[in-house]
């Protein structure tokens, strides 16, 4: 039996919206040969109803009770007969070129081991938000000279913050598996910290087509605790640098150098975190795995405390954000009243000349009104 050249993996959870969309854009690919493994990972509303009905032998469905995203990825890599890999979440879509684009990368080029590309949002009905060039956003308002922008180094670039964004953006050779590791137990961050271990041992080209249709809408798991979700970005970049070698990214100047790191790290409000995982983590190696210990133990005070940190960080920046939504709006109003106040004038003075005392205690009567309408 021939064995398929493209292993697809849909990791299904409560999409039935949406992996109708998502199916079709992998058997409507203009490369063909391909397996499609669904697996259904303990679905509450019709899902099983809806891919059930779609019919192609190219499907494989299965369904197990809720055991988390990394773990129906690893699964579903464990079942996989093809020589590549392609992964795609059940409310995102494919471009209908993005296999044949892969393939002609990773066969022109023996030394990549994945392809990504460049990503376009959607929202909930599949109407186009933006389109995300890269790691292009990463580096607003940042320098050359004292950053890492411009440096085009794609572990670098991830340093800067998660611009693959999302497992659905991995293409690649079946047996980087066996050379980087599986997903690992981790909520929002799997794909984020695989892409960085990848990006570390291997070459990912990064396409500029847009071959992915990232979908935002409230159900996405991100969206479900900010702060938790910061917690594992950091615990994803402490565990990288203490794991990795990274002097070999860096330039000889030394100063230069802690400059632009200082100028790129994305630490998601986490710097006392990161700080104190890099100090605690040989102490930890005589024992256990710290990564291992704050991802099983949900209870683990230190855990708590971070989280707890964060989600007041969160609640001080969001009632920051609010007294400055709140005083823009005031300061327009004001400025309206000026501007009536300067109309008013005009029309005055255009029908008899008014004292410059006579238009200061119209000013004043105006403002004082002003401040008592909004509480002053």
């Amino acid at each position: 039996m021939k064995l398929p050249r493209i292993s697809v993996i849909i990791p299904l959870y409560n999409h039935e919206k949406y992996i109708e969309e998502a199916v079709f854009s992998v058997l409507e690919q203009t490369v063909s040969d391909f397996e499609l493994i669904i697996i259904n990972d303990g679905s509450e509303d019709n899902s099983t109803d809806v891919v059930q009905k779609i019919k192609d032998n190219r499907i494989r469905y299965y369904y197990q009770e809720n055991r988390g995203a990394h773990n129906t990825l690893n699964r579903g890599i464990d079942m996989a007969q093809g020589e590549f890999i392609s992964i795609l979440n059940s409310d995102d879509v494919y471009d209908r070129n993005r296999f044949e684009l892969c393939l002609n990368t990773l066969e022109k080029d023996s030394s990549t081991a994945a392809v990504s590309s460049y990503i376009e949002y959607i929202d909930e009905n599949g109407r186009f938000i933006k389109l995300k060039r890269g790691a292009e956003d990463n580096w607003i308002d940042k320098e050359s000279e004292t950053s890492f922008k411009d440096h085009g180094n794609l572990t670098l670039d991830l340093l800067a913050g998660n611009f693959l964004k999302t497992t659905s953006n991995l293409f690649c050779r079946r047996d980087v598996f066996s050379q980087v590791g599986r997903f690992r137990d981790l909520r929002y961050t799997h794909d984020y910290d695989f892409f960085l271990r990848l990006s570390h041992q291997h070459h990912i080209q990064l396409l500029s087509e847009p071959l992915l249709k990232y979908r935002i809408h409230q159900q996405n798991t991100l969206k479900e605790n900010t702060a938790a979700a910061d917690f594992e970005c950091a615990l994803v970049l402490s565990d990288f640098i203490i794991k990795h070698d990274l002097s070999v990214l860096f330039g000889e100047n030394l100063s230069l150098t802690m400059t632009k790191f200082f100028n790129s790290l994305h630490a998601h409000h986490s710097e006392r975190m990161i700080l104190t995982l890099l100090l605690f983590s040989r102490r930890a190696e005589e024992d256990e795995n710290m990564f291992e210990l704050l991802c099983d133990n949900k209870d683990n005070p230190f855990r708590e405390s971070c989280i707890k940190y964060l989600e007041n960080y969160m609640d001080g920046w969001m009632a920051r954000e609010k007294i400055a939504a709140d005083w823009n709006v005031l300061h327009e109003q004001f400025l309206h009243q000026e501007n009536e106040l300067a109309l008013l004038k005009k029309k005055l003075n255009e029908k008899s000349p008014v004292s410059p005392s006579v238009i200061n205690y119209i000013k004043d009567k105006f403002r004082h009104l002003f401040a008592k309408k909004n509480g002053y």
